[in-house]
């Protein structure tokens, strides 16, 4: 049975208000006091409950993040850039996935947003702005990261990946290619939409036709990039070069292209968007578009942390921009 304020009130012959005004390091108890329930708390190994806290309208001194999916090394990166910020200044970090299933985000909001956290950082799919608008209504410290949402009322840290899809597109066409296929994230994804505006874009912008046949569905992982590959391979001609909305995914087109029997980069170019760590990893080494994915989480964290403590963060909205990373994925024509 775990020890309650009433034991430690006992054992250091205080009333329970004396040991609640020592949990919430209030005045009105003398240090010699203080010192002897702190004491008493760590020999009978107490530690507060930190959702009766949170319902009483203190401080639970703990975050909560929600995101798709933690196994995805793009996610497990935001995760240390919250983490670490969070420790800078004494918060935990309080984690939870919802594989983007609709229901189970609004569970989760609903769950961390009824005291378990004192703020929490949110990267969902299917909350729209009359959910978020309840949010505010209720006073919950949020941002957002990656949001496509319209309101510039709403603390968000994104990348510019209208940005990182036109980039990626040019370098592929300055290599001399022209039939480059595209292959899309979730249909839900925002960053993977404005991704393929800025791959259109840059086609439009060196006189390349836009061809709907050299774009298929993928769905951010592996296995997705490598399906949607195959399809792509059937088309005659067939692309010189694969641009895949992210690495997950152009990882599963270099797989794809071995098991086809195709030589990367000699028979096909392949680029990626993110710059995970893997991509630096597989064979041949992946030429990517680099997100500071570690710094959106970092920035995210700071400005929840900034709402907690009832701060004005400097900015609503933060756009962070794109790298290209060269490796040896992508060939010149």
């Amino acid at each position: 049975m775990s020890v309650t304020i009433s034991d430690i009130a006992k054992a250091a012959n205080v009333t329970k208000a004396t040991v609640s005004y020592v949990l919430n390091n209030k005045p009105g108890v003398s240090e010699e006091t203080r010192e002897k329930i702190l004491q008493l708390m760590k020999e009978m190994n107490y530690h507060p409950n930190v959702v009766a806290r949170g319902l009483a309208g203190k401080s639970t001194e703990m975050l909560g993040l929600i995101i798709p999916d933690i196994s995805d090394h793009f996610y497990a990166q935001i995760v240390r850039g919250v983490e670490n910020t969070a420790n800078l200044y004494n918060f935990t970090l309080n984690l939870c996935t919802t594989h983007a299933i609709p229901k189970k985000e609004r569970e989760m909001v609903d769950l961390f947003t009824n005291g378990r956290v004192d703020g929490v950082i949110l990267m969902t799919y299917f909350l729209d702005l009359s959910y978020i608008n309840n949010l505010k209504k209720r006073r919950i410290p949020f941002a957002l990261i990656d949001s496509t949402l319209n309101d510039e009322s709403i603390y968000n840290v994104s990348v510019d990946n209208f940005e990182a899809g036109y980039k990626a597109t040019k370098y592929l066409i300055k290599l001399g290619h022209k039939r480059i296929a595209f292959i899309h994230g979730p249909q839900t994804a925002g960053d993977s939409l404005f991704r393929f505006r800025g791959y259109c874009q840059a086609l439009s912008d060196y006189g390349i036709l836009y061809d709907e046949s050299l774009t298929s569905q993928g769905d951010f992982k592996r296995e997705g990039g490598y399906q949607a590959f195959l399809t792509l391979h059937r088309l005659q001609p067939n692309p010189t070069a694969v641009f895949a909305a992210n690495d997950q995914m152009a990882i599963g087109v270099l797989a794809a292209a071995r098991a086809t029997g195709l030589k990367v980069p000699q028979d096909l170019s392949v680029i990626g968007c993110d710059d995970i760590e893997a991509s630096s990893l597989v064979e041949p080494p992946l030429t990517t578009i680099k997100q500071p994915i570690e710094e959106m989480g970092k920035n995210a964290a700071e400005i929840i942390i900034k709402l907690i403590h009832k701060e004005k963060p400097a900015h609503r909205r933060i756009l962070l921009k794109t790298s290209l990373i060269e490796r040896s994925s992508c060939r010149a024509l």
